[in-house]
């Protein structure tokens, strides 16, 4: 299999599995920033971007990102799905659905008169149709050779930048680097066994998605000073595919399950595949309910704080 199509396939799954649905810390206190919040580098140009509002965005995790800045989008692809896909922070019932992700409707585009629309590198082919009709923006989350967990911090400034909310990122990166501290210290007793963390989504009884260390959750796992189990192949969302038999490699692992569909912890409970795995019969496996693998740094703090409440009672 090539490393394109595990792409696609990994990005099938994602959307798949959304729709069900640091530093070695030497202190308990002594989570890393997770970002610095810069100011605006032209306050001029902050100025004019604050007239920019009417926002389109044809991309769900961007979506959260300029919601999370205070930006209300007039227009977004498919807000349903956005819901569907978690919908954290939520859309106004006004926004507008302006179509597929890749296939936008033009009309309803040109009808909302957008002041900027917001879109991703996979948008590409478009970008000239939709400049017709506004300003458009390329922001990027993921990518090969990206780590996910400071591109999304990339990724919030620069749409600060652009929409005249320096202010409220500053706000929104302080908020997070205190929730990633007081994570943090609910996890320093985790962190004295020193065990590797699996974070998986399970498919079915013989297959997994792992979360490797360039995906957002495995970002904030090193954030939190605990180390990745999973050293292999991820894709540029940060997540591969693998047999359970895969997960055999460390033994001593901890395991934290994101988001399980109930017919497949049912599928699980009956795998012999899955009890033989030495976590399992030891008792080794945390859950924790579905987030979003591509989101914002919304996301992000909300997967530190339920890694926390999984793994703070765990110290052996």
């Amino acid at each position: 299999m090539t490393a394109g199509t595990r792409f696609s396939n990994r990005r099938r799954l994602a959307l798949a599995g959304l729709s069900t649905a640091a530093l070695a810390v030497s202190g308990a206190s002594l989570a890393r920033p997770a970002f610095a919040a810069a100011p605006l580098a032209d306050p001029a140009a902050g100025r004019a971007a604050a007239s920019l509002a009417r926002v389109v965005v044809l991309d769900w995790p961007l979506t959260e990102v300029v919601l999370s800045l205070g930006v209300a989008p007039v227009g977004v692809s498919r807000p349903s799905w956005y819901a569907k896909l978690d919908g954290d922070p939520p859309l106004p019932p006004s926004v507008v659905d302006t179509g597929l992700l890749y296939q936008p409707n033009f009309e309803v585009l040109a009808a909302l008169k957008p002041d900027l629309i917001v879109i991703t590198p996979w948008h590409a082919p478009l970008r000239a149709l939709l400049e017709r009709i506004a300003p458009t923006l390329t922001v990027q989350l993921f990518g090969p050779g990206i780590d996910v967990y400071p591109a999304v911090h990339a990724a919030t400034r620069k749409l600060a930048d652009a929409l005249g909310r320096g202010p409220a990122a500053d706000a929104l990166f302080a908020r997070a680097n205190a929730r990633l501290a007081d994570a943090s210290a609910r996890l320093a007793g985790f962190r004295a066994t020193r065990r590797p963390v699996y974070l998986l989504r399970p498919i079915d009884d013989r297959h997994i998605a792992v979360f490797g260390r360039n995906s957002l959750f495995g970002g904030v796992l090193n954030a939190l000073g605990i180390d990745n189990a999973w050293q292999d192949y991820a894709d540029p969302q940060g997540m591969t595919e693998a047999d359970l038999g895969a997960l055999a490699k460390h033994a001593d692992a901890q395991v934290v399950t994101i988001g399980v569909p109930p017919a497949v912890a049912t599928q699980l409970a009956r795998s012999p595949l899955w009890r033989a795995l030495p976590f399992v019969g030891q008792n080794r496996v945390q859950h924790i309910g579905p987030l979003p693998p591509l989101g914002g740094v919304v996301a992000s703090m909300r997967f530190a704080d339920h890694l926390a409440q999984a793994l703070q009672g765990v110290t052996a």
